[in-house]
Protein backbone atom coordinates (compact mmCIF):
# COMPACT_ATOMS: atom_id res chain seq x y z
CA UNK A 1 0.00 0.00 0.00
CA UNK A 2 2.84 2.42 -1.02
CA UNK A 3 2.42 5.88 -1.84
CA UNK A 4 5.29 5.94 -4.16
CA UNK A 5 4.71 8.36 -6.49
CA UNK A 6 6.68 10.40 -9.64
CA UNK A 7 9.05 8.27 -11.96
CA UNK A 8 10.88 4.71 -11.50
CA UNK A 9 14.16 3.85 -11.79
CA UNK A 10 13.65 0.53 -10.50
CA UNK A 11 11.38 -2.05 -11.04
CA UNK A 12 10.59 -4.53 -8.57
CA UNK A 13 8.72 -8.41 -9.55
CA UNK A 14 5.33 -7.07 -8.37
CA UNK A 15 4.29 -11.39 -8.12
CA UNK A 16 6.62 -11.28 -5.06
CA UNK A 17 3.58 -9.32 -2.96
CA UNK A 18 1.33 -12.11 -4.15
CA UNK A 19 3.23 -14.78 -3.69
CA UNK A 20 3.66 -13.53 0.19
CA UNK A 21 0.13 -12.49 0.39
CA UNK A 22 -1.13 -15.75 -0.40
CA UNK A 23 1.15 -17.58 1.63
CA UNK A 24 -0.20 -15.69 4.62
CA UNK A 25 -4.11 -15.24 3.32
CA UNK A 26 -4.98 -18.58 2.62
CA UNK A 27 -3.10 -20.23 5.43
CA UNK A 28 -5.83 -17.75 7.58
CA UNK A 29 -8.78 -18.34 5.78
CA UNK A 30 -8.05 -21.95 6.89
CA UNK A 31 -7.49 -21.88 10.34
CA UNK A 32 -10.84 -19.17 10.79
CA UNK A 33 -13.32 -21.16 9.19
CA UNK A 34 -11.88 -24.46 11.31
CA UNK A 35 -12.16 -22.68 14.04
CA UNK A 36 -15.46 -21.50 13.40
CA UNK A 37 -16.78 -24.95 12.34
CA UNK A 38 -15.30 -26.18 16.33
CA UNK A 39 -16.87 -23.74 17.76
CA UNK A 40 -20.70 -23.88 15.96
CA UNK A 41 -20.50 -27.34 17.19
CA UNK A 42 -19.49 -26.98 20.80
CA UNK A 43 -21.85 -23.86 21.34
CA UNK A 44 -24.61 -26.85 19.56
CA UNK A 45 -23.25 -29.22 21.94
CA UNK A 46 -25.01 -29.41 25.42
CA UNK A 47 -21.87 -31.00 27.37
CA UNK A 48 -19.32 -27.72 26.08
CA UNK A 49 -21.93 -24.89 24.71
CA UNK A 50 -21.88 -23.42 28.52
CA UNK A 51 -17.96 -22.43 28.21
CA UNK A 52 -18.69 -20.45 25.10
CA UNK A 53 -21.88 -18.68 26.29
CA UNK A 54 -19.46 -15.89 27.37
CA UNK A 55 -19.74 -12.43 25.84
CA UNK A 56 -16.46 -12.02 24.99
CA UNK A 57 -16.29 -14.83 23.54
CA UNK A 58 -18.99 -14.09 21.31
CA UNK A 59 -17.17 -11.04 20.85
CA UNK A 60 -14.53 -13.04 19.54
CA UNK A 61 -16.58 -15.22 17.38
CA UNK A 62 -17.25 -12.04 15.95
CA UNK A 63 -14.04 -10.87 15.08
CA UNK A 64 -13.45 -14.22 13.39
CA UNK A 65 -16.68 -13.55 11.58
CA UNK A 66 -15.18 -10.72 9.93
CA UNK A 67 -11.75 -11.95 9.28
CA UNK A 68 -12.82 -14.62 7.13
CA UNK A 69 -15.08 -11.94 5.17
CA UNK A 70 -12.06 -10.03 4.86
CA UNK A 71 -9.80 -12.97 3.94
CA UNK A 72 -12.05 -13.91 0.96
CA UNK A 73 -12.48 -10.59 0.06
CA UNK A 74 -8.92 -10.36 0.06
CA UNK A 75 -8.15 -13.49 -2.01
CA UNK A 76 -10.93 -12.13 -4.54
CA UNK A 77 -9.86 -8.74 -4.98
CA UNK A 78 -7.52 -5.99 -2.96
CA UNK A 79 -3.89 -7.31 -3.81
CA UNK A 80 -3.96 -10.85 -5.04
CA UNK A 81 -5.77 -13.05 -8.20
CA UNK A 82 -8.52 -11.19 -9.62
CA UNK A 83 -7.98 -7.47 -8.67
CA UNK A 84 -8.65 -5.19 -11.42
CA UNK A 85 -9.28 -1.17 -11.78
CA UNK A 86 -13.01 -1.85 -12.98
CA UNK A 87 -16.02 -0.58 -10.53
CA UNK A 88 -16.04 -3.90 -8.12
CA UNK A 89 -12.59 -2.76 -7.07
CA UNK A 90 -14.14 0.19 -4.93
CA UNK A 91 -16.30 -2.18 -3.10
CA UNK A 92 -13.90 -4.95 -2.64
CA UNK A 93 -11.74 -1.93 -1.05
CA UNK A 94 -14.96 -1.05 0.76
CA UNK A 95 -15.59 -4.12 2.57
CA UNK A 96 -11.84 -5.02 3.43
CA UNK A 97 -11.24 -1.88 4.93
CA UNK A 98 -15.09 -2.23 6.74
CA UNK A 99 -14.34 -5.85 7.84
CA UNK A 100 -10.69 -4.87 9.14
CA UNK A 101 -12.13 -1.84 11.50
CA UNK A 102 -14.72 -3.83 12.50
CA UNK A 103 -12.66 -6.52 14.01
CA UNK A 104 -10.35 -4.22 15.49
CA UNK A 105 -13.08 -2.53 17.05
CA UNK A 106 -14.44 -6.00 18.57
CA UNK A 107 -10.82 -6.65 19.86
CA UNK A 108 -11.65 -3.10 21.89
CA UNK A 109 -14.95 -3.97 23.25
CA UNK A 110 -13.40 -7.25 24.64
CA UNK A 111 -11.03 -5.01 26.16
CA UNK A 112 -13.34 -2.88 27.99
CA UNK A 113 -15.58 -5.20 28.83
CA UNK A 114 -14.13 -6.79 32.24
CA UNK A 115 -13.05 -3.41 33.44
CA UNK A 116 -16.79 -2.52 33.10
CA UNK A 117 -18.13 -5.63 34.43
CA UNK A 118 -15.85 -5.60 37.60
CA UNK A 119 -14.86 -2.12 38.37
CA UNK A 120 -18.52 -0.60 37.39
CA UNK A 121 -20.77 -3.65 38.15
CA UNK A 122 -21.98 -3.10 33.70
CA UNK A 123 -23.86 -6.03 32.98
CA UNK A 124 -21.88 -7.44 30.21
CA UNK A 125 -24.52 -9.52 28.45
CA UNK A 126 -26.71 -6.38 28.15
CA UNK A 127 -23.29 -4.36 26.85
CA UNK A 128 -23.42 -6.67 24.06
CA UNK A 129 -25.44 -5.45 21.09
CA UNK A 130 -24.26 -2.16 22.26
CA UNK A 131 -20.65 -3.45 21.66
CA UNK A 132 -21.88 -4.44 18.02
CA UNK A 133 -23.78 -2.06 17.17
CA UNK A 134 -21.82 0.72 18.00
CA UNK A 135 -18.99 -0.82 16.13
CA UNK A 136 -20.79 -1.60 13.01
CA UNK A 137 -22.02 2.41 12.94
CA UNK A 138 -18.79 3.58 13.38
CA UNK A 139 -16.98 1.22 10.28
CA UNK A 140 -20.31 2.13 7.91
CA UNK A 141 -19.44 5.82 8.61
CA UNK A 142 -15.64 5.58 8.44
CA UNK A 143 -16.08 3.63 4.89
CA UNK A 144 -19.23 4.62 3.14
CA UNK A 145 -17.82 8.12 3.08
CA UNK A 146 -14.33 7.92 1.11
CA UNK A 147 -16.34 4.89 -0.63
CA UNK A 148 -19.18 7.34 -2.03
CA UNK A 149 -16.65 10.13 -2.60
CA UNK A 150 -14.69 7.82 -4.78
CA UNK A 151 -11.59 7.56 -2.95
CA UNK A 152 -11.68 3.56 -2.92
CA UNK A 153 -10.55 1.67 -5.89
CA UNK A 154 -7.98 1.03 -8.14
CA UNK A 155 -4.26 1.93 -6.70
CA UNK A 156 -1.88 2.62 -9.89
CA UNK A 157 0.84 2.60 -7.46
CA UNK A 158 0.70 -0.96 -6.34
CA UNK A 159 -2.16 -2.70 -8.60
CA UNK A 160 -4.40 -3.66 -5.68
CA UNK A 161 -7.88 -2.41 -4.84
CA UNK A 162 -7.49 0.51 -2.00
CA UNK A 163 -7.21 4.27 -1.73
CA UNK A 164 -6.98 6.33 -5.28
CA UNK A 165 -3.46 7.28 -5.10
CA UNK A 166 -3.53 10.92 -6.51
CA UNK A 167 -0.27 13.62 -6.89
CA UNK A 168 -2.79 15.97 -5.17
CA UNK A 169 -2.41 13.99 -2.39
CA UNK A 170 -6.61 14.72 -1.12
CA UNK A 171 -6.30 10.60 -0.42
CA UNK A 172 -4.64 11.18 2.63
CA UNK A 173 -6.54 12.79 4.87
CA UNK A 174 -9.15 10.10 4.61
CA UNK A 175 -6.67 7.35 5.03
CA UNK A 176 -5.86 9.13 7.67
CA UNK A 177 -9.37 10.47 9.29
CA UNK A 178 -11.18 7.26 8.39
CA UNK A 179 -8.75 4.51 9.24
CA UNK A 180 -5.67 5.03 10.90
CA UNK A 181 -6.71 7.51 13.66
CA UNK A 182 -9.81 4.75 14.72
CA UNK A 183 -7.60 1.52 14.86
CA UNK A 184 -5.20 3.47 16.74
CA UNK A 185 -7.54 4.91 19.46
CA UNK A 186 -8.97 0.89 19.44
CA UNK A 187 -5.57 -0.43 20.12
CA UNK A 188 -4.40 2.12 22.96
CA UNK A 189 -7.95 1.99 24.24
CA UNK A 190 -6.97 -2.50 24.38
CA UNK A 191 -4.02 -1.19 26.44
CA UNK A 192 -5.46 1.48 28.47
CA UNK A 193 -8.21 -1.29 29.50
CA UNK A 194 -5.65 -3.65 30.21
CA UNK A 195 -3.62 -1.64 32.75
CA UNK A 196 -6.96 -1.47 34.12
CA UNK A 197 -7.31 -4.57 34.58
CA UNK A 198 -3.95 -4.95 36.48
CA UNK A 199 -4.68 -2.52 38.82
CA UNK A 200 -8.06 -3.56 39.69
CA UNK A 201 -6.72 -6.61 40.35
CA UNK A 202 -3.76 -5.89 43.00
CA UNK A 203 -6.39 -4.04 44.89
CA UNK A 204 -9.03 -6.64 44.57
CA UNK A 205 -6.39 -8.81 45.47
CA UNK A 206 -4.74 -6.74 48.61
CA UNK A 207 -8.26 -5.39 50.09
CA UNK A 208 -8.97 -9.81 50.21
CA UNK A 209 -5.84 -10.44 52.09
CA UNK A 210 -6.21 -7.56 54.68
CA UNK A 211 -10.13 -8.59 55.06
CA UNK A 212 -8.02 -12.57 55.41
CA UNK A 213 -5.36 -11.00 58.07
CA UNK A 214 -8.19 -8.94 60.13
CA UNK A 215 -10.20 -12.33 60.29
CA UNK A 216 -7.93 -14.99 60.90
CA UNK A 217 -6.47 -15.11 64.50
CA UNK A 218 -3.72 -17.23 63.67
CA UNK A 219 -2.49 -14.93 61.07
CA UNK A 220 -1.28 -12.98 64.67
CA UNK A 221 1.32 -15.40 65.33
CA UNK A 222 3.07 -15.01 61.57
CA UNK A 223 3.18 -11.07 61.04
CA UNK A 224 6.24 -11.45 58.91
CA UNK A 225 4.65 -13.84 56.24
CA UNK A 226 1.54 -11.57 56.50
CA UNK A 227 3.11 -8.10 55.79
CA UNK A 228 5.11 -10.09 52.92
CA UNK A 229 1.93 -11.30 51.48
CA UNK A 230 0.49 -7.72 51.43
CA UNK A 231 3.32 -6.74 48.80
CA UNK A 232 2.14 -5.77 45.17
CA UNK A 233 5.05 -8.33 43.81
CA UNK A 234 3.01 -11.11 45.18
CA UNK A 235 0.08 -9.78 44.07
CA UNK A 236 1.44 -9.85 40.50
CA UNK A 237 3.04 -13.33 40.84
CA UNK A 238 -0.09 -14.68 41.93
CA UNK A 239 -1.93 -13.17 39.02
CA UNK A 240 0.90 -13.89 36.33
CA UNK A 241 -1.25 -16.05 34.30
CA UNK A 242 -4.43 -14.17 33.91
CA UNK A 243 -2.56 -10.45 33.36
CA UNK A 244 -0.13 -12.65 30.59
CA UNK A 245 -3.48 -13.92 29.14
CA UNK A 246 -5.22 -10.78 29.37
CA UNK A 247 -2.63 -8.71 28.05
CA UNK A 248 -1.78 -10.99 24.40
CA UNK A 249 -4.60 -9.38 22.68
CA UNK A 250 -3.22 -5.44 23.57
CA UNK A 251 0.19 -7.12 22.95
CA UNK A 252 -0.66 -7.85 19.59
CA UNK A 253 -2.79 -5.40 18.32
CA UNK A 254 -0.22 -2.57 19.32
CA UNK A 255 2.79 -4.65 17.16
CA UNK A 256 0.25 -4.94 14.26
CA UNK A 257 -1.56 -1.59 13.93
CA UNK A 258 1.46 0.72 15.31
CA UNK A 259 3.75 -1.04 13.29
CA UNK A 260 1.76 -0.85 9.86
CA UNK A 261 0.74 2.83 11.11
CA UNK A 262 4.83 3.63 11.24
CA UNK A 263 5.63 2.01 7.63
CA UNK A 264 2.46 3.49 6.10
CA UNK A 265 3.21 7.05 7.22
CA UNK A 266 6.95 6.76 6.66
CA UNK A 267 6.01 5.66 2.81
CA UNK A 268 3.88 8.78 2.54
CA UNK A 269 6.63 10.81 3.77
CA UNK A 270 9.47 9.41 1.25
CA UNK A 271 7.30 8.60 -2.18
CA UNK A 272 10.28 7.85 -3.99
CA UNK A 273 10.02 4.05 -5.04
CA UNK A 274 13.93 2.16 -3.72
CA UNK A 275 14.49 -0.87 -2.49
CA UNK A 276 13.72 -0.35 1.07
CA UNK A 277 10.57 1.21 0.46
CA UNK A 278 9.41 -1.70 -2.03
CA UNK A 279 10.53 -3.83 1.46
CA UNK A 280 8.38 -2.27 3.60
CA UNK A 281 5.47 -1.88 1.02
CA UNK A 282 5.27 -5.82 1.02
CA UNK A 283 6.15 -5.76 4.65
CA UNK A 284 2.71 -3.75 5.08
CA UNK A 285 0.87 -5.83 3.11
CA UNK A 286 2.57 -9.23 4.76
CA UNK A 287 1.46 -7.84 8.19
CA UNK A 288 -2.35 -6.87 6.78
CA UNK A 289 -2.64 -10.59 5.19
CA UNK A 290 -1.03 -12.18 8.19
CA UNK A 291 -3.19 -10.71 10.38
CA UNK A 292 -6.16 -13.45 10.59
CA UNK A 293 -3.63 -15.70 11.29
CA UNK A 294 -2.06 -14.40 14.17
CA UNK A 295 -5.38 -13.66 15.71
CA UNK A 296 -6.95 -17.07 15.10
CA UNK A 297 -3.40 -18.68 16.13
CA UNK A 298 -4.72 -16.60 19.46
CA UNK A 299 -8.33 -17.67 19.09
CA UNK A 300 -7.49 -21.34 19.06
CA UNK A 301 -5.21 -21.12 22.60
CA UNK A 302 -8.10 -20.02 24.04
CA UNK A 303 -8.80 -20.91 27.32
CA UNK A 304 -12.93 -21.15 26.99
CA UNK A 305 -12.47 -22.48 23.36
CA UNK A 306 -9.81 -25.59 24.90
CA UNK A 307 -12.23 -26.44 27.73
CA UNK A 308 -14.89 -26.70 25.44
CA UNK A 309 -12.78 -29.13 23.51
CA UNK A 310 -11.64 -31.06 26.64
CA UNK A 311 -15.41 -31.19 27.54
CA UNK A 312 -16.12 -33.02 24.15
CA UNK A 313 -13.57 -35.39 24.13
CA UNK A 314 -13.72 -36.42 27.59
CA UNK A 315 -17.57 -35.93 28.94
CA UNK A 316 -17.41 -38.48 31.65
CA UNK A 317 -15.07 -35.71 32.73
CA UNK A 318 -17.29 -33.09 32.17
CA UNK A 319 -20.22 -34.72 34.04
CA UNK A 320 -18.60 -35.00 37.43
CA UNK A 321 -17.77 -31.23 36.94
CA UNK A 322 -20.93 -30.43 36.69
CA UNK A 323 -21.76 -31.71 40.06
CA UNK A 324 -19.04 -30.40 41.95
CA UNK A 325 -19.60 -26.80 40.65
CA UNK A 326 -23.32 -26.66 41.18
CA UNK A 327 -22.28 -26.74 44.89
CA UNK A 328 -20.11 -23.96 44.70
CA UNK A 329 -21.71 -20.43 45.59
CA UNK A 330 -18.83 -18.60 43.63
CA UNK A 331 -19.83 -19.62 40.30
CA UNK A 332 -22.86 -17.07 40.21
CA UNK A 333 -20.07 -14.67 39.91
CA UNK A 334 -18.26 -16.16 36.93
CA UNK A 335 -21.85 -15.41 34.42
CA UNK A 336 -21.18 -11.98 33.82
CA UNK A 337 -17.13 -12.49 32.85
CA UNK A 338 -16.04 -14.11 29.79
CA UNK A 339 -13.00 -16.40 29.40
CA UNK A 340 -11.87 -18.58 31.81
CA UNK A 341 -8.00 -18.81 33.55
CA UNK A 342 -7.27 -21.06 36.24
CA UNK A 343 -4.40 -20.46 38.28
CA UNK A 344 -1.98 -23.27 38.83
CA UNK A 345 -1.86 -24.88 42.05
CA UNK A 346 1.60 -24.37 42.88
CA UNK A 347 0.72 -20.27 43.13
CA UNK A 348 -0.28 -21.37 46.19
CA UNK A 349 2.31 -20.03 48.39
CA UNK A 350 0.76 -18.80 51.56
CA UNK A 351 -1.31 -20.87 53.73
CA UNK A 352 -3.73 -18.79 54.86
CA UNK A 353 -4.88 -17.63 51.11
CA UNK A 354 -5.16 -21.34 50.31
CA UNK A 355 -8.90 -21.16 50.23
CA UNK A 356 -9.03 -17.80 48.54
CA UNK A 357 -7.08 -18.73 46.02
CA UNK A 358 -9.01 -21.89 45.52
CA UNK A 359 -12.15 -19.89 45.27
CA UNK A 360 -10.07 -17.07 42.65
CA UNK A 361 -9.28 -19.98 40.57
CA UNK A 362 -12.87 -21.63 40.23
CA UNK A 363 -14.65 -18.05 39.90
CA UNK A 364 -12.62 -15.63 37.97
CA UNK A 365 -13.07 -14.95 34.43
CA UNK A 366 -11.09 -12.77 32.64
CA UNK A 367 -12.13 -11.54 29.01
CA UNK A 368 -8.95 -11.96 25.90
CA UNK A 369 -8.29 -8.84 24.21
CA UNK A 370 -5.81 -9.04 21.11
Amino acid sequence: MSPTLGLRSWSPDTQIKKRVTLGLIIPGLGLTMVLLALCGYAAWNPLSRRYLDRVSFRLLIYTQVANLVYCVVWILGPGTLTADPGWQCGLLAFTTDTMLMFSAGMFFCMAINLPLVLAHNVNGQKMEKYYVLGTTLLCLICNIAPYASGHLGWDVIDDICWYRITNTGDWLPWLIGTQIVWIMLFAVGEVAAFLIIVGYLVVYELETRRFLYDTDSQLKNNTRSSAASHRPASTIRMFRNIILRVGLYPLVSCLIHLSTTVLILYLISHPELTKLNWRIDVTILALCAGRPLIYGLLAATDPSFIRALHALSHPEDESAMQSATQSRALWRSAQYLSTVIDMPPDEADHEHDAEFKKDVRTSIDVVCQL
